[in-house]
């Protein structure tokens, strides 16, 4: 069972490109890859980030779907190889940047091997994937980044 001690009332641990980024939660998850070369597949930790949507998200997510557009008549008049490459995602933009640090009070050290960010139905949600997967009744800080600086927030887990 995993339990939040403490974190920020609204959740938001970070701002980025005028958004606003609540901690989405956390969970000890079975399936998770050390290296992109192993298969092999063991214990971590999933870090869970939402953009909170707002006018600026609104705004974002118009302009991407313009450029959206664009790209694909460019790709329709002029063919693949000169259409360039396809406009990233605003959501990838904004939560990029944010990282989260993770210790505990056994002094595990926990290193990122995956993340996820934005896509069809989850524009404006990242996912970091940790390594190795916390010890029992652990409990857990994790300190958010943007660009590797602390933001001043952080939330204290229970793991047990």
């Amino acid at each position: 069972m995993i339990s939040v001690i403490s974190a920020p009332g609204d959740l938001v641990v970070a701002r980025s490109l005028g958004i606003d980024v609540r901690f989405g939660g956390v969970e000890v998850t079975s399936a998770v890859s050390g290296s992109p070369t192993s298969m092999k597949a063991e214990p971590g930790l999933l870090v869970r980030l939402e953009g909170v949507r707002n006018q600026e998200t609104k705004r974002r997510d118009e302009s991407f779907l313009e450029a959206l557009h664009q790209w694909v008549e460019m790709r329709k008049k002029h063919g693949a190889e000169n259409a360039g490459d396809v406009p990233i995602m605003p959501g990838v933009l904004a939560l990029e940047p944010i990282g989260t640090i993770i210790s505990d009070d056994s002094g595990t050290e926990y290193r990122c091997v995956s993340g996820q960010i934005a896509g069809n139905g989850t524009e404006w949600s990242a996912s970091w994937t940790f390594l190795p997967v916390p010890p029992q009744h652990a409990r857990l800080r994790l300190q958010f980044t943007i660009d590797g600086e602390p933001t001043g927030m952080d939330c204290q887990i229970a793991i047990g």
